[in-house]
């Protein structure tokens, strides 16, 4: 997703537990959101870098806690791997990711294009219509081939 909104420090969900971990993650999540989207080692590398030792399980833990809250979006890829992006409470439209099917590696997509900000929501509006759905939120993967798997290099 790209980097559209000014970073600010996430709020701690009510009934979490406010560990110095996760604090630091509030914080540091929406200010360093890489365009690949959070990993859990790219979290843990960024807690490590602020001066937090944590060891890899309370860091999946803390990144699936605060994407059941509603603080991040959650994708996994081909690969199996989980990627995490910071949702911006201010922000409605809705988002896609871009992954290349053949080295599995995500890429760019300009989601803010009219063009694709008006097929997805029009994807939004068709799943709010089907009965008994309120308030979906996507979570939409595009698969391509990025440029070096398409010229085969």
């Amino acid at each position: 997703m790209p980097e559209s909104h000014a970073p600010t420090a996430l709020t701690l969900p009510a009934g979490m537990r406010a560990t110095r971990a996760v604090q630091v993650l509030l914080s540091v999540l929406p200010a360093q959101q890489p365009a690949q989207g959070w990993t859990q080692a790219l979290a843990e590398a960024a807690l490590q870098a602020q001066g937090v030792q944590v060891n890899r399980v309370t860091v999946y833990r803390a990144l699936d806690r605060l994407a059941e809250a509603g603080l991040l979006q959650r994708s996994v890829d081909a690969q199996r791997t989980t990627r995490y992006w910071v949702v911006n409470a201010l922000e409605t439209a809705p988002s896609a990711h871009m992954e290349c099917k053949a080295c599995h590696q995500p890429m760019q997509l300009d989601d803010s294009a009219a063009a694709v900000q008006a097929a997805l929501q029009a994807l939004r509006q068709a799943v709010a219509q089907t009965a008994g759905v309120h308030n979906p939120t996507l979570d939409v993967t595009v698969q391509a081939e990025c440029a070096h798997c398409a010229h085969g290099q």
